[in-house]
């Protein structure tokens, strides 16, 4: 069966779903050119800004389920961006995805105009990071209140305005801060003409301590950082399937893909694309096309033939619950047990809290002490333990 993973992203060719989110990876013309070689449809620049300012070392940390920064913008001028980068960049077989913020309308659309006529394929506009104001205010004292939650409609407006000046597409990334109003936000940057969503960058400010000194792990003056990778995961899906419901534009999902399995999530809650920073960072760029590979080859075990039949799928399953009448489930059921995939570890035995399972030469589960909570197929590393409470 022929695996088709080409696509559209509001009206932007791509040869497949895998994007590389702004990053280090993509700091200057060079290493997104070399990034390329490693088969992304299309790579996002680092957030390039009007006035560049130093970075706050140390500025990176992997921590348990993640990984922490401190960052702020790209360290190059917006000049040598759009006369020098760009073009080197667009050296690569990808295409290119300028990020750009600006302190106010004017400054915001200025750089959307040169990124344009730089040649870029389409405009990703940041809207929050959740640890600048903290660095920025070190620098600039009094110049960054906190990031706006609730009100979505000063974004809006700058995309209103953004589109004005622009032929290209223009899509609004989002914060995992806006997880509490993200369908707001998201039918207001549907109206305000955007063309596609990212969702979701970093969620914090968060802290990490060195134990041995008492230090925060990253600099600044507190050592805010901000989180991103699996920890963000549930999340982030979440948001985006409530603005899948809700909008019409495309979605890229962006948080914790670090594997095949993870991108298929993101597709079936209804993401059209996918994009990857921290499994770079952490693992680097040959992650991309093992990734690739893992979404071919579950495909064509599945019978799909195209990412149309699997985005959106999680929405299809919802309505399903509704339909037959199965939304709230509170009978316990009983998990199955496949003898030949067992291999006694005990896992099972030690997370279960009701004491309903014990291991010999295999698990066994007393029904009457059974919750039905699903815990032990979760952990089980071989997939010996199953649990369906919606099978017809």
């Amino acid at each position: 069966m022929e695996i088709d993973l080409s696509l559209k992203l509001a009206g932007l060719e791509l040869k497949n779903p895998i994007i590389v989110a702004s990053s280090a990876f993509s700091r200057n013309g060079a290493t997104i050119k070399k990034l390329s070689e490693y088969g992304p449809a299309a790579i996002v620049t680092k957030t390039i800004v009007a006035q560049p300012v130093p970075h706050a070392r140390p500025c990176y940390a992997a921590i348990d389920g993640g990984f922490i920064n401190c960052l702020s913008g790209s360290d190059l001028s917006a000049d040598q961006w759009f006369k020098e980068e760009i073009k080197i960049a667009k050296e690569g077989e990808v295409k290119i995805i300028a990020s750009i913020a600006g302190r106010f309308p004017e400054e915001s659309i200025e750089l959307a105009k040169k990124a344009e006529e730089a040649g870029v394929d389409m405009i990703e506009y940041a809207t929050a990071c959740p640890h600048l104001a903290e660095i920025y205010n070190a620098m600039f004292p009094g110049s960054m209140g906190p990031p706006e939650v609730h009100n979505p409609e000063p974004l809006a407006k700058m995309l209103a305005e953004i589109k004005k000046e622009v032929s290209i597409p223009i899509m609004p990334k989002f914060s995992s801060i806006f997880f509490i109003d993200a369908v707001n936000w998201a039918k207001a940057s549907e109206k305000a003409g955007a063309d596609a969503i990212a969702a979701a960058d970093a969620l914090g400010p968060v802290l990490q301590i060195d134990i041995e000194t008492g230090q925060p792990v990253l600099g600044g003056p507190k050592g805010s950082g901000g989180l991103t990778g699996p920890a963000i995961k549930p999340l982030v899906l979440k948001m985006v399937l409530d603005m899948a419901e809700n909008v019409n534009i495309p979605i890229v999902g962006v948080g914790g893909i670090s594997s095949w399995r993870d991108a298929v999530e993101y597709f079936m809650v209804g993401a059209t694309c996918v994009g990857l920073a921290t499994a770079v960072h952490l693992r680097g760029p040959k992650i991309i096309p093992q990734i690739l590979y893992g979404i071919k080859k579950f495909m064509e075990d599945k019978g799909y033939s195209s990412l149309s039949e699997i985005r959106g799928l999680t929405h299809r399953r919802i309505k399903e619950r509704e339909i037959r009448g199965k939304q709230l489930i509170t009978t316990p059921k009983v998990p199955e047990i496949d003898i030949n995939r067992c291999n006694a570890c005990g896992i099972c035995q030690r997370a279960c809290i009701y004491e309903a399972i014990t291991v010999d030469e295999f698990a066994k589960i007393e029904p009457a002490k059974c919750f039905g909570c699903g815990l032990c197929v979760t952990v089980c590393p071989t997939k010996a333990l199953s649990l369906d409470y919606y099978q017809v």
